[in-house]
């Protein structure tokens, strides 16, 4: 797949196997490499011995449409977007705290959101679900692993190759499960 041809989506899902691919690799001791570029899943992986790896990407935010601001496709986090909430706070319509990010809260509850909606499908053996975080905060999701477990069913989870996050930097991957 030339990069010159792939969508804003694929480049960004591109980025994120990789930077995993080359982390996953380094913790497990493996050797995959990205071999296609699909739908469903999003990437099919092999290594020097033709085990497979498939990966499911998606991404997560700390607040709607941060992904599209993070894109330059809005300014919801522009220095106007805030001026424009701070003067609806002090006219009274807007509540202080809404364009707040919360680690523990709604974060979190996003992630868990994604996730669900994830656990609902079958790619089948060998698939690993990878979760770009989009935050230029740094969370360490090794703090709200528990948590994140706690609020999911994963009795019947299609991921065998396990949940990851991919950290905003793409320099740490958390395993969720």
């Amino acid at each position: 797949m030339k990069e010159n041809f792939l969508s804003e989506k694929e480049k960004i899902e591109k980025a994120t196997a990789e930077a995993f691919i080359k982390l996953y690799n380094e913790m497990m001791g493996t050797s995959f490499r990205i071999i296609e570029h699909s739908d469903a899943p999003d990437f099919q992986c092999s290594d020097s011995q033709n085990n497979e790896l498939k990966l499911e990407i998606t991404l997560t935010e700390d607040l709607p449409k941060d992904i599209a601001a993070l894109c330059g496709r809005s300014n919801h986090r522009s220095i106007e977007a805030l001026k424009d909430h701070m003067a609806k706070v002090k006219e009274g319509k807007a509540h202080p705290l809404e364009r707040v990010s919360s680690f523990p809260g709604n974060v979190t509850e996003t992630l868990v959101h994604r996730i669900r909606k994830k656990l609902n499908k079958d790619y089948g053996r060998n698939t690993a679900l990878v979760i770009r975080d989009t935050s230029p905060l740094d969370w360490d999701w090794s703090m709200v692993i528990d948590s994140v477990k706690q609020s999911l069913d994963l009795s019947r989870n299609p991921f065998d190759k396990g949940i990851w996050i991919v950290s905003y930097d793409k320099d740490r991957i958390f395993l969720l499960n």
